[in-house]
């Protein structure tokens, strides 16, 4: 597992099982990921009480922002690495997988002063309330302490996944979430470290991930190698990873902080709806899982196959993918819909709580599928080079459109159901508006690399 190469062209053989063989591994090792976090919620949850539950959904959102930046610029390191490999550029591909690694050390080094500083300035922004802010401030710098980790194993497991490469990073992924899981019902049950012990579980667990990701990059394929002297920064390609990355690293963040201030919406009403936002942040994670995996898929396979030059290739994988994604999505949708009330008392036992986790879930599912069309388009849009349409699409959904809709909408019909509104109303936009743009820039043209 670790020395052979699992490397996939997938500029050559059939479309739909390669997209098949690359997603499945990707979204049960992003599910597993989902981990980190949900298995937090649900032992805090449990054993912790309410106001510790409302805590981590304070704090979930700021932590998005930060991990949304990086996979940003992950995003174009993973395109500039597919097209490399895709047209057997060998050179530029090693130099590209080594500027990445060596600019995620810069961005680790800066993320983590940077969470650990701000971390109590954003939370009273967005007016948490005084009884879980103590909470939120622990459990947001512990966490921040480790956010190297999470983005040495993200630009490490993309490095592979740029390479056609899913199942690695799925097995070394799935041990960590394993020993998550163990840490949490040890610090937090045995050793009664509260919420401190949940945070300090996550950060080991992180820690953990990357052994086995850089042991490949290290000892693995000739073909990727990474050697610790060819570790620098190589300025043509850091700005064509840049030109790629950063307009949606710029648009992750800025759309997660967006989220983050819905938790100031949600803050008017009960501790109750706090905890039942909380759970809701969690299993719309779940979906966001689903979706991302099926297109970075096609990411990847647009991406290699712009580089070989294979226009046509590039059109039936698009098709394919998204008829893939559709049907998935709309029966998870479905069971998120039908059974949101279990859903949520896995979470947490307190009944206002089910309740409103349960209304958030049901408002949101039947929307998914739009959501799932703008992530799609976006994605594949990045995949050919494309990055700053998408991005500018996104934002004037996902943060102009959603802040302005919660501003005006609290202020004529203050409740909670308007709240829940705010991410369906964003998608109606946006998976119009990327749909339109796509089919505009490219379904009558014809594809070069």
């Amino acid at each position: 597992m670790f020395h052979k190469s699992k490397t996939v062209d997938m500029t050559e053989g059939a479309i739909l099982p390669q997209i098949i063989a690359f997603a499945l591994p990707l979204f049960v090792g992003n599910l597993f990921q989902q981990l980190y976090n949900t298995t937090d919620c649900f032992v805090v949850g449990k054993f912790l009480g309410r106001d510790a539950l409302a805590a981590i959904g304070a704090s979930s959102q700021f932590v998005f922002t930060v991990i949304g930046f990086f996979n940003g610029f992950s995003t174009g390191a993973q395109v500039v690495i597919s097209q490399s490999f895709g047209a057997k550029n060998i050179r530029r591909m090693q130099g590209a997988i080594h500027t990445a690694i060596a600019s995620a050390f810069v961005i680790s080094a800066f993320m983590t002063v940077f969470g650990i500083f701000v971390s109590p300035l954003v939370l009273r922004a967005i007016s948490v309330p005084q009884d879980v802010f103590d909470l939120a401030d622990s459990y947001l710098r512990i966490y921040f302490s480790g956010i190297a980790f999470l983005i040495l194993y993200n630009v490490g497991s993309g490095i592979l996944r740029a390479l056609g490469d899913s199942r690695r990073p799925f097995y070394f992924l799935v041990f960590s979430s394993v020993v998550n899981i163990a840490l949490d019902l040890l610090f937090v049950l045995g050793l009664g470290l509260g919420i401190r012990g949940a945070a300090w579980a996550t950060v080991i667990s992180e820690g953990i991930s990357i052994v086995p990701v850089f042991f490949v990059l290290m000892r693995g394929d000739e073909l990727f190698r990474v050697r610790i002297k060819n570790l620098k920064i190589d300025i043509v390609i850091l700005k064509e990873i840049l030109r790629i990355g950063l307009p949606g690293a710029i648009a992750s963040s800025l759309t997660a902080f967006s989220n983050t201030f819905i938790q100031k919406y949600v803050n008017l009403f009960t501790s109750s709806c706090a905890a039942g936002w909380a759970v809701f942040v969690r299993l719309d994670q779940f979906m966001q899982t689903a979706m991302m995996s099926i297109a970075f898929s096609a990411m990847t396979f647009v991406s290699q196959n712009f580089g070989a030059s294979k226009t046509e290739r590039i059109r039936q994988g698009i098709k394919s993918s998204l008829s893939l994604k559709l049907v998935f999505i709309a029966f998870l949708a479905l069971m998120l819909f039908i059974f949101a009330g279990s859903l949520t008392s896995i979470f947490i036992d307190d009944e206002e709580s089910i309740r409103y986790g349960s209304i958030f879930i049901r408002c949101t599912a039947p929307f998914y599928l739009l959501c799932a069309v703008c992530m799609f388009f976006a994605q594949v849009l990045r995949g050919l080079g494309d990055s700053l349409a998408p991005t500018i699409i996104t934002f004037s959904g996902f943060v102009v459109l959603r802040q302005t809709f919660l501003f005006i909408a609290t202020r004529l019909t203050p409740s909670f159901y308007v709240v829940s509104m705010a991410y369906p109303v964003v998608w109606i936009f946006t998976s119009t508006t990327m749909t339109c743009y796509y089919r505009f820039r490219y379904s009558k043209f014809e594809l070069k690399a």
